[in-house]
């Protein structure tokens, strides 16, 4: 899965997505998550999480700046960057402890991190047309 392009118009098909994307992500993994306010990153992220065997609802991290779950065999942390002003926040949230071997990190506004963030393992796009969401999932191995 280099890159991949997907149409997804429908819930079903977005989750058909997570769950053959769930067995190629290893711990350690930054998966960053990029597309407008409402294209489906947050829900994305849901249904990924889902299928990796989280078991309690996932939360939009918007006002927390991150939530943290234990999948059936990794762990996640789910980072929403939109309300930070400033990447060396990010410092005081403790960043060097979430990145390491034994989590994935998934980021959805990456770009407010631009700095402190590590690279990238994976780029997921959503886009929204008037009739159709895109999801691009790009892998940087």
């Amino acid at each position: 899965m280099k890159d991949a392009v997907y149409g997804v118009s429908k819930l079903t098909e977005l989750q058909a997505v997570a769950t053959e994307l769930k067995d190629r992500i290893q711990a350690g993994e930054v998966i960053y998550l990029l597309g407008d306010l409402g294209a489906g990153k947050t829900t994305f992220t849901q249904m990924l999480l889902q299928a990796c065997g989280v078991a309690e609802h996932v939360k939009s991290p918007t006002y927390t700046l991150y939530e943290t779950y234990q999948g059936s065999d990794k762990q996640f942390v789910h980072m929403d960057l939109y309300r930070l002003t400033d990447p060396e926040e990010l410092y005081f949230l403790g960043i060097e402890d979430l990145v390491n071997d034994n989590n994935v990190i998934l980021i959805e506004w990456p770009k407010k991190g631009a700095g402190v963030l590590p690279e990238p393992d994976w780029v997921i796009e959503l886009a929204l047309s008037q009739l159709n969401r895109t999801l691009t999932i790009t892998s940087k191995h």
